[in-house]
């Protein structure tokens, strides 16, 4: 099971009351509260939490910019996103490590050689 800490950022800790107002998906394990204003999200695997980190970004595409409810999810992405192990299953997917070296490919048929530039 992974778990994802959000830091408290706002004036209340998020809460299941939280995402059944703004009908916000659960993650896959739920929520858990931890201290007086942490919490943290439940995953059984950085998978799971890499795709619902996806569905938040898709939801905060929908919102007004100025809305409590924005910035809310924004952390909430930021916390899936900057955790630990989230980073290194990133890293070391073999999709993702497919497209970086995809892309320093096209880079250098991009760049001019040496060689080129002296012509």
């Amino acid at each position: 099971m992974l778990r994802i800490n959000l830091p408290p950022t706002g004036p209340t800790r998020v809460t299941t009351d939280y995402f059944r107002k703004y009908r916000l998906p659960l993650p896959s394990k739920g929520i858990k509260a931890r201290g007086e204003k942490n919490t943290e999200l439940l995953f059984d695997n950085e998978d799971e939490a890499v795709i619902y980190a996806d569905q938040l970004e898709e939801i905060v595409s929908g919102v007004s910019r100025g809305s409590q409810l924005r910035s809310m999810l924004r952390d909430m992405v930021t916390a899936i996103r900057n955790d630990d192990s989230i980073r290194n299953y990133l890293e070391y997917s073999s999709v993702y490590t497919w497209v970086k070296n995809r892309v320093r490919n096209i880079r250098m048929a991009i760049k001019p050689s040496a060689s080129f530039l002296k012509n």
